[in-house]
């Protein structure tokens, strides 16, 4: 496997002051982080969250998706519980990454659902990878995972490569009116377990970020 261990350090966030562990990809360049809080290599399972970048989402707020509210919920809810881990994959755009995540943004403002977007540059609808995770938490000693996800492929993905998902914990944050096609086509297109009435609404996660 070509994923290495780089570094730790402390991060405060506004949750919680969390591990932050740095990782490397030889074969692709890409950086990997993993956020821990508490004694995660006990051989209990944890509570985490494998969450692929979202730069739009995660970082310059956008309300087109449900990314940046899920890490902030995602975060909190280890923060609660005083233990856990968040996998930071960078993997934008579902994988096909961030400039060709704008052209298809460009084709869902011109109608095009996320899925539709995606195949019409030529993409699957998810070229996301789990392979990637599998050395991280071994390095950290993490055993298993009550994993924080809507998504059946995402905990199958981690399966197939091995990881122990004990239990799926649904994280349903951030519904708002530029969002709710997206999160639609994700449960009727791609199989992800939740409903709209299901989620919080986006000032309930993100006062800033309001509709």
């Amino acid at each position: 496997m070509t994923i290495h261990y780089i570094a730790a350090s402390r991060l405060p966030t506004p949750w919680a002051t969390f591990t932050m562990h740095g990782f490397e990809d030889t074969e692709t360049g890409k950086d990997h982080v993993v956020l821990t809080l508490g004694d995660v290599d006990d051989g209990h399972p944890v509570l985490a969250r494998v969450h692929s970048e979202c730069l739009t989402g995660d970082a310059l707020f956008s309300m087109r998706c449900d990314c940046g509210y899920q890490l902030q919920a995602a975060l909190k809810r280890i923060a609660e519980e005083g233990r856990g881990a968040l996998l930071y994959l960078r993997q934008e755009g579902r994988g096909i990454g961030l400039l060709n995540k704008i052209r298809a943004y460009h084709l869902q403002d011109e109608g095009a659902d996320t899925v539709e977007a995606n195949e019409a540059l030529g993409f699957a609808a998810d070229l996301r990878r789990y392979d990637i995770c599998t050395p991280m938490l071994d390095h950290l000693g993490i055993k298993g995972l009550r994993l924080m996800t809507n998504n059946p492929r995402k905990v199958d993905g981690l399966k197939q490569q091995g990881v122990n998902v004990v239990e799926r914990v649904s994280i349903t944050a951030g519904r708002n009116p530029h969002n709710e096609h997206y999160l639609t086509t994700k449960a009727g297109k791609m199989g992800h377990m939740m409903g709209l009435e299901e989620f919080t609404l986006a000032a309930s996660v993100d006062t800033d970020r309001r509709q």
